[in-house]
């Protein structure tokens, strides 16, 4: 069919064919994206390629916006509680290049076979991505290609029988990590308090050193006899009988009552004079800007309570620094929330939007950094290729955010866009190249290297559990994510969801993702510097 030799028909119908391939479910369990790989082997068995051009562009969108995605939350991973989660991490991804290098000397297979084994086992496709640009697209995804099917359901089955093997019980866990979280970190909430104090009588709110009791907040005032609240600023003054509203975690407050007054009962209510809004920014010329700039408090009467970023929740303090598409949540009288809501924007649709220059100058700044070449000491002249220097380039315009007038953070369907279509024409350029040889390697080295793939996967899981359970004191439910986390498994997450329906397994694998996406890229890269 003369279809099949032009170029971008047969990139179009490998893509296509391997997202319906990636969507069909057995037993839960799905390929996704990697599933083009599959696709593309078939053609490539038969002679069909695609032009090296579109393996070495796909894989810098795809590496970019992994960078991207991943910058802001990369050096946040190792602070808190989660050190122990990304040791864990680390510790796996150690394993794996341990259990793959000692695979290749008991069965002779060369550094590529190798590097596409570790991708495949450990379910990475930067992997992959990196060790195809330093050994080339012959043997690499050829083993990546035999080893990955176990890969995605190991991990899967190994989660789902945790729990059996460790002989313990999901809801117990659940109930005990709940405790522990409540304990350690009580929710912030709100108690009503009535002046009573002599000593605060006439006083200003900034004069009577509430921080250094304990952090609450004063946000509302209801003066005796009055029938609407008013908002609290530092020139505040309290009078005898006022009804405070106070925000702070429970141990908190019951310090503050101790100073200010006796709680109250009933609601502070703003709902005629006073009213909330929720308030997009999505004007670009103040992003980057703090929150303190726009004096709200002084200058329209409007008080902003929080700050809501991708989902999550953040105290709105004056250096703030405001990014596109925070949603600030104010407390104000109508007319000066509907001021700042034209001066901010307050347009969902516009946070959407795409920025080509910023994409393609990170990527030009990626190419850029992987031609340096850094001398290391008995390893001779390092380069970071298209792979480090995409992925650098990410990383540190990801964490930025901003330069200039230069916004490099892309919206989260923006950048699921440009990493999926990155992903596609890799996987697709590099599958028909590798699928040259792809049957000769399964009937030459088949068996022993999906019993290499059944080792390299199981191995470093397994090692984690022990170490993140019992060294590092993990709890059972956040286990789960750090486990599939760090094996950047799909399905396992998916298997972790049918155990536990809390946000412990997720909230994990979302801390440790960033570090081991970054991990297995390294590992790869340490395993071709090894004597083979």
């Amino acid at each position: 069919m003369s279809l099949l030799h032009n170029q971008i028909f047969l990139l179009l119908l490998i893509i296509i064919l391997g997202d319906f391939l990636g969507k069909v479910r057995l037993w839960n369990l799905s390929l996704g994206p990697s599933a083009i790989i599959f696709v593309a082997l078939a053609f490539g068995h038969f002679g069909l390629t695609l032009p090296v051009g579109v393996q070495t562009i796909g894989l810098a969108m795809f590496i970019y916006a992994v960078g991207l995605q991943a910058g802001p939350g990369f050096a946040s991973s190792f602070r808190r509680h989660g050190i122990s989660m990304a040791l864990t991490v680390l510790s796996m991804a150690l394993v794996g290049t341990g259990a793959t290098y000692l695979c290749c000397r008991i069965f002779s297979f060369d550094a590529a076979t190798g590097a596409g084994l570790l991708s495949g086992a450990m379910t990475s496709t930067p992997s992959l991505a990196a060790a195809v640009e330093i050994v080339g697209h012959d043997r690499a995804p050829a083993a990546y290609g035999v080893a990955y099917g176990f890969g995605v359901i190991g991990v899967a089955l190994f989660i789902k029988l945790l729990p059996s093997l460790l002989r313990l019980k999901v809801p117990e866990e659940e109930a005990r990590l709940a405790r522990e979280l409540s304990e350690t970190n009580p929710p912030i909430t709100y108690q009503h308090v009535e002046v009573s104090n002599p000593n605060l009588f006439g006083k200003r709110v900034a004069d009577i050193f509430l921080k250094s009791i304990a952090p609450v907040t004063i946000t509302r005032l209801l003066r005796q006899g009055a029938s609407e609240p008013v908002l609290v600023g530092a020139e505040t003054q309290l009078q005898e009988g006022d009804h405070l509203r106070v925000v702070g975690r429970p141990a908190d407050l019951e310090k503050v009552q101790l100073y200010i007054g006796r709680p109250v009962s009933g609601e502070i209510a703003f709902d005629r004079v006073l009213t909330k809004n929720s308030i997009i920014v999505s004007k670009r010329r103040f992003v980057g800007t703090t929150l303190g700039y726009f004096n709200f408090r002084e200058t329209f009467n409007v008080q902003v309570a929080r700050i809501t970023r991708s989902g999550i929740d953040l105290p709105a303090d004056a250096n703030t620094r405001l990014h596109l598409g925070d949603v600030l949540h104010a407390v104000g009288d109508e007319r000066s929330l509907r001021n700042i809501s034209r001066m901010l924007g307050n347009d969902l649709k516009a946070t959407y939007d795409i920025s080509l220059l910023p994409i393609l100058v990170g990527l030009l700044l990626g190419f850029l950094l992987g031609r340096i070449t850094i001398p290391l000491p008995m390893v001779g002249h390092f380069t970071l290729g298209t792979t480090g220097g995409t992925l650098l380039a990410g990383l540190l315009l990801g964490a930025s955010y901003k330069t200039g007038p230069l916004i490099w953070d892309v919206p989260a369907a923006g950048n699921r866009l440009i990493r999926d279509l990155g992903l596609a024409l890799f996987m697709a350029a590099v599958g028909t190249s590798a699928g040259v040889s792809f049957v000769a390697t399964l009937q030459e080295r088949g068996l022993s290297l999906l019993f290499s793939g059944v080792l390299v996967t199981l191995l470093p899981v397994a090692v984690g559990a022990t170490l993140g359970l019992w060294l590092l004191r993990i709890r059972f439910l956040q286990l789960l994510g750090v486990l599939v986390g760090g094996m950047t498994s799909a399905s396992g997450l998916a298997a972790a969801g049918t155990l536990s329906t809390t946000p412990y397994a997720p909230a994990a694998y979302a801390t440790v993702y960033p570090v081991a996406l970054i991990a297995k890229i390294l590992a790869v890269k340490i395993l071709l510097l090894l004597p083979f």
